[in-house]
């Protein structure tokens, strides 16, 4: 069954953050959301996907959040693309979590491989440099 992860950059006035919004789809879940990113932070993590393999001991992570007033730092979009088998299947994991609310969030797993994480990284950094409105990661999911 396919899954995917959607990421859509929405460049600020400032030219420095921008609004990355994220959608991840798989049979069982569904979660959308987003977070304020500086654009650099997104083409330096697309910079990591070239990586081949990916090492095992320390994957590729994205992970965009804030601090909260007890000073504990809460993930709002987190993803993690690290090897899940000696084939070359990549375990793709996606948390989303609501800005104002932490009890509300998703988090789920697909798997996709080598040339499916290549166009994805064409295309963030397409999206980064303004030539297209989004990237998506495509890959499949078990039952």
């Amino acid at each position: 069954m396919s899954a995917s992860l959607t990421l859509q950059y929405e460049f600020g006035r400032d030219d420095d953050f921008g609004w990355l919004e994220t959608r991840v789809h798989t049979p069982r879940f569904s979660g959308s959301g987003g977070f304020w990113v500086q654009w650099q932070d997104v083409a330096e993590w697309s910079a990591l996907l070239l990586a081949y393999p990916i090492p095992d001991d320390d994957p590729p992570e994205a992970d965009w959040g804030q601090w909260d007033n007890d000073g504990n730092y809460r993930s709002i979009v987190k993803i993690r693309i690290a090897p899940a088998n000696k084939t070359g299947d990549l375990d793709v994991i996606v948390t989303i979590a609501d800005m104002n609310d932490e009890q509300h969030l998703c988090r789920t797993a697909f798997r996709a491989n080598y040339p499916d994480l290549e166009r994805f990284r064409d295309q963030i950094q397409a999206m980064m440099r303004r030539e297209r409105p989004l990237a998506t990661l495509t890959g499949q999911c078990g039952s």
